[in-house]
Order: C-alpha cells, then structure tokens, then sequence
C-alpha cells in the first residue's frame, strides 16, 4: 500500500517535472553552448594563466637565491686565494722553495723544510683548506715527504701543470678531484688552487709549484641553502663538467643541457629547455669563470610550489561549477515557470468560459517546487558571494605565503655569519678592537631583531642596552663609564624591545657629550613596584632646563632628541595603559634622570598611578 501511494505521487509531481524538460531539447542545447561552454573555456584560461605566473615568480625566485649562492661562493674562493696569496707574496717563502738541492748540504735543506713546513701548516687550520702542497726538485731530500712536499717531476706532463704552468704564476683553479692523503687514505673531492713559484735566480725557471686543496663539500653546503622539491643544483666549469653536486656521483660528469651554447656565453639568466621540458637558471662566478646551474623541471614547478596555486584554481573552479549549476537552475526554472504560467492561463481561461462553481482544484499542479527553487536560489547567490570574498582573501594569503616561501631562500643567518667572518679577519690580523666592536654589534643585532618579537624582557632589554654601549665604548674612548644595578626580580618582565637604547642615545650625545670635559657616567637602575617596575638612566652630563624637561613629552624637538623619547613614551603607553610611560627630570649641570614606569595591572588600557614619584 505505502509504495503504490509513492508510486502515485512520484507519477502525479515528479514525472511531469521530467517529463516536461525533455521537451526543451533547444533550451538544453543553448545552455550547454552559451553557458557551460564558456566557463569551462574561462576555467582552462585561468589554469594556464596561473601557471605561466607561477613560473615566472619561481625561476625569478630561485635566480635571486643563486646570485646569493655565487657571492657565497666567491668569498670561500676569495678566502683561499687569499691564504696562497699570503705564502706567494713572501719573499722568504721564494727563496726557501728556490733554493738549490746542492746548496748548504742536509742541514740547510732540513732547516728549509722546517721553515716551509712552519709558513703552510698554519694555513691547514683554516675552513677552506684541507691540505696545503709543495711539489719541489726531487733532489731535495724533503721531496719525498708525500704529505706536504712532493717530488715535482712525475707531475710536470699532467694537464694540471701545465695549465698553471701557462699561467706564468697566476692562480689555476682545477676541476674538483679525488684525493687522498697520508692522514686520510680514504680521500676526500677537493677542488685545487695552484700556481708556480719562480726560481728567484732565473725567472725564466720553476723552482715549485704551490697547491691549495679545498674540500668540495664546502660548495656543496653553500648549494644545500638553497631547496626547492625537485630542482637540481650543481656548479660546473665552461665546458659543463661537474665540480660541485650535492650527488657526489655526480661530480666529474659533463652535464649540458640542448641550450649549453646560449647558456655559456651569458652571465646569468632564465632559459627554457624543451629538450628537457624545464628550465636552466644560471650565475657565472667571475674569478673562475665556473657557472652555477639549476635545472628544475616544468613539473616540479607544478607540483611543488604551487600547491597554493591549485588551491586558488580549485576554488575558482568550484565556483565556476557552482556559476554553472546556478544559471543551470535558471534556465529549469525559466522552463518551470514558462509551463506554469501557460497552466494558470489554461485554468483562467476555463474558468471565463465555464465559470468558478465548475473549477476542480485537483487540476491545480503542487506549485511547492517553485517556492522551493526561489529558496534554493537565494541561497546559491549567498553561497557564491561568500565563496567569491573567500577566494579573494586565501589568494591573498596564498601570495603573501608564496612570497616569503620564495624570496626567503637567502639563509637567514647570513647577516650573523658575515659579521662572524669579519670578526674572524679580525682576529687573524690581530685587530682586537675591531673584533670586540664586531663581536657587540653581531651581538646587538641579535637582541634587536629577537626573531620578529616587539616585546621582550627586562633582562633581554638590559643586554641590549650593554651591547650598545660597548660599541659607543670603543667608538668613543674614555669618554663614559658606565654601571647596572637593575633587582633580580624585575629581570623576566616584559618590556616593549628598545625603550632603553634611546634614552642612553640621548644621555651620551645631548648630556654628556655636551660637557666641557666631554666625559662622565651613566647609571641604570631598576627595580619592582607595587603594581610593576621602574627603570632609569641617570648621567652626570650638561643637563636642561627644567621646563624643557618638562615639555619634552609632549612637543618633541629634533635636535634635542626628543623624538626617540616621545616614541618610547607612547610605546610604553600603549603597552602598559596611561598611568605608564616617561618622566625627565633634569637641571643645567646636573645631569639628566630619565624614569620609565610600566604598570603591569594597567594593560588592559587603563593606566593608574602616578608617574612624579622617583624610585
């Protein structure tokens, strides 16, 4: 019984429904030409189009990270000629290597290896160089040495030789080679600098030649910095020959790609390969003339990075689905209308002529499927706006991820071990000052970057502030002293980052600078409160007046400082409420106290208390 009544409605409301679309072949058609048509056409432009931006951003991207490869690599390289430079430049160094096998008998020529050996071992200490090499005249007794000093004669036919022999004292970089040593019979690949060192009797003769050995993996840790799902990063030299690959199977294979010709005469650029259906982004390193090398293929593009991007063209395409489906229903509601109108002038038109006594409602059709579609309707255009404001803001995020994802291949502790290499110069050239001022500068980066962080803590604050005064310290020698005497337990509360520096900035260049004797003290003090802490500067300096002190806050000058201390002050402010902030106090000769006051129950944005109390 249930299923003939279903069985009846289905007959009675639905298969009409059916019925009357299958009558509407031309509607049909028109809809699948003028409108599913056309989005998916606007679907596939947009697929493509993404991609082809998507390509140019990466390759651009991975193109700025190997000219950041190359500058790295040119500073080892730089470092290593500099070292050969070192012993090359050393007029003792020549005359030991071009002394003759005959001359002085055994004891001069074990004094000589005692010498040499003395000027190269310290350059075995360093990063860059794994092993430093003296091929010299087999008649000297040091010459069968195998582990720094070698016998130059069964290498002067090798390619290598004669290569820096050419080069009449110049350097030769050679291609990387697996070498192994008496310390080390497992060997390692290094790549070589070499060049020949002059008889200094006879110019026209070569009295040894000199070979610094750099480890490969060196290159190949500078190459590991930068990644991308895919991509392949190698250094070759101008014929295409592998020296560095971070698949050591790789190395000393010729690696070209069908656009080699084009690639090797450029400096550095993006070019597309067909032959390889993907791109070679390159960078020539100028003191070797070897060229960095990228080859991604156009897949990984696809389907590494630009997972954002097909989100975006799937969410597009969603909407495009959800577009089609609304006009879709459109179109059946246009039919359902049309049907229904033409069914209500069929009944008004019999009831005119039979009148309403002989009306039957059950010729009436349901008319709740219209209602409904009306409903169903309104909800896909808000759908549709909601998805539409959606996709603007994941594109949005979807960029703004792109491009630090992209942009930030650099190593971001690149800016920390440049200012560790200079400390490092430093310390080789003896200059103690440089390398302490060096060393507070690295340190006060650190603290000031603090990872993005605008709020620290006292402590962190406070070696913020020493590490600038260190460099103040040996910027200006003599010229301040200076003395913390912060509690313990003030020490891990928060702070906005910089408060302090600007107002030790202030008390040295307008206090204390501005004293005839050009010197004094700084005082930095801190303790807790009731409901917080205190901190303060006090200098012994020239001073002010005091109703410049006390207008300081509120009308900045800038040539008085007083934009570093109105910032502090409204930073403070905003961090801890309105009961927080600055105070100065200061009379001319007297110095300067600066008080900041944090109210920690104040955060909310109420401030209370006072700031006229000193500590």
């Amino acid at each position: 019984m249930l299923f003939k009544r279903a069985a009846s409605r289905f007959n009675r409301n639905v298969w009409p429904f059916f019925s009357l679309l299958a009558h509407h072949k031309k509607i049909w058609l028109g809809y699948l030409v003028f409108i599913l048509l056309p989005a998916l056409l606007f679907q596939k432009f947009y697929s493509d189009r993404s991609a082809a931006v998507m390509k140019q951003e990466v390759t651009n991207s991975i193109l700025q990270a190997i000219r950041q490869v190359e500058s790295n690599i040119s500073y080892r390289l730089n470092n290593v000629k500099e070292m050969s430079d070192l012993l090359f430049m050393n007029p003792d160094f020549h005359q030991l290597v071009g002394r003759p096998a005959m001359e002085g008998g055994l004891p001069v020529q074990i004094d000589d290896q005692r010498q040499l050996y003395k000027m190269i071992i310290g350059l075995e200490n360093r990063d860059e160089v794994r092993k430093v090499r003296l091929f010299v005249d087999g008649q000297k007794i040091y010459a069968s040495d195998n582990n720094n000093f070698f016998d130059i004669g069964p290498v002067r036919y090798e390619n290598w030789f004669m290569q820096t022999a050419r080069n009449n004292g110049k350097i030769f970089w050679n291609n990387t080679v697996y070498q192994t040593y008496m310390d080390d019979p497992e060997g390692m690949y290094v790549i070589s600098v070499a060049r020949v060192i002059k008889d200094p009797r006879d110019f026209s003769q070569i009295a040894g030649v000199l070979v610094l050995d750099m480890p490969e993996s060196i290159l190949a840790g500078v190459l590991r910095t930068v990644e991308f799902p895919g991509m392949e990063l190698y250094v070759t030299d101008g014929l295409g020959k592998v020296i560095s690959h971070l698949d050591e199977s790789r190395i000393a294979t010729v690696r070209t790609a069908g656009n080699w010709p084009a690639i090797s005469k450029s400096k550095e650029g993006i070019v597309t390969s067909r032959q390889e259906q993907g791109y070679i982004i390159h960078k020539t390193i100028p003191s070797t003339g070897w060229k960095i090398v990228a080859y991604l293929p156009e897949k990984a593009i696809m389907s590494g990075e630009s997972k954002h991007s097909s989100a975006a063209a799937s969410m597009v395409g969603v909407i495009t689905v959800l577009l089609v489906l609304f006009l879709g229903v459109f179109v059946v509601f246009a039919i359902i209308t049309e049907s229904t109108i033409r069914r209500i002038r069929q009944i008004g038109a019999m009831i005119q002529r039979e009148g309403l006594a002989t009306f039957d409602e059950g010729q009436l059709q349901d008319s709740g499927a219209i209602f409904g579609l009306e409903k169903n309707v309104g909800r896909l255009i808000n759908t549709v706006s909601s998805l539409m404001e959606e996709t603007y803001e994941a594109k949005g995020k979807e960029r703004e991820a792109q491009l630090k994802a992209l942009q930030a291949q650099i190593n971001p502790h690149f800016l920390y071990n440049t200012l560790d290499t200079i400390n490092w110069m430093a310390i080789r050239r003896d200059a103690d000052e440089i390398s302490s001022t060096v060393g507070a500068l690295a340190q006060y980066f650190r603290l000031s970057l603090n990872k993005g962080r605008d709020i620290v803590t006292v402590s962190d604050e406070l070696e913020l502030a020493r590490a600038y005064l260190d460099i103040q310290a040996s910027r200006f020698a003599d010229m301040f002293t200076y003395e913390m005497v912060v509690e313990e337990a003030i020490r891990s509360l928060p702070i906005p980052k910089l408060s302090l520096q600007p107002i030790i900035e202030n008390a040295l260049l307008h206090g204390i600078q501005n004293t005839e004797e050009q010197r004094g003290t700084l005082l930095i003090e801190g303790g807790a409160t009731a409901d917080g802490y205190w901190l303060q500067v006090t200098d012994d300096g020239a001073g002010m007046e005091e109703g410049r002190a006390a207008v300081i806050l509120e009308e900045p000058r800038p040539d008085s400082g007083g934009y570093g201390l109105y910032n502090v002050h409204e930073r403070i402010r905003l961090f801890a409420g309105q009961g927080s902030g600055l105070a100065v106090h200061s009379r001319p000769g007297e110095g300067t106290r600066v008080e900041i006051r944090v109210e920690l129950s104040g955060r909310s944005g109420q401030g209370r208390g006072s700031m006229n109390r000193s500590p």
